[in-house]
């Protein structure tokens, strides 16, 4: 069955330019622009999902707000989240890895380092917190 990465982000752009990339690696890729349409597609997809990608600033809640909720819904989840920002500031980085956060990508990305990332959250296992 093909993995599948889900990314929450508000701007079109990164979800064709993710999504062209996620593919290229032969992932299934499904872009959500809130969290409600976050949460369905998880459960639509809960046993193929390998990975979920949040922007921090988004319109109805911020990254952290859904971090919050993905571990209080799916507290036996399989599938690794990462915050995917354009926030560089440490405090922000430290904040999301106190939530427990699987990883922190910076936007913009070099396509072969963003690619490298995904291969090997994807590929090391999983472990619950």
């Amino acid at each position: 069955m093909q993995k599948v990465v889900i990314i929450l982000d508000d701007t079109e752009e990164i979800h064709l330019i993710t999504k062209k990339i996620l593919e290229s690696m032969d992932l299934k890729v499904v872009c959500c622009y809130n969290a409600e349409d976050l949460i369905s597609q998880i459960l639509a997809h809960i046993h193929d999902v390998a990975l979920v990608l949040l922007d921090i600033y988004m319109p109805d809640k911020n990254g952290f707000m859904v971090m919050h909720s993905l571990k209080d819904r799916f507290q036996k989840r399989r599938f690794k989240i990462v915050f995917f920002t354009s926030i560089k500031e440490k405090k922000y980085i430290l904040q999301g890895m106190s939530l427990k956060a699987d990883g922190y990508i910076i936007k913009p990305f070099k396509n072969d380092e963003f690619k490298e990332k995904i291969l090997k959250l994807i590929n090391e296992p999983f472990q619950q917190l």
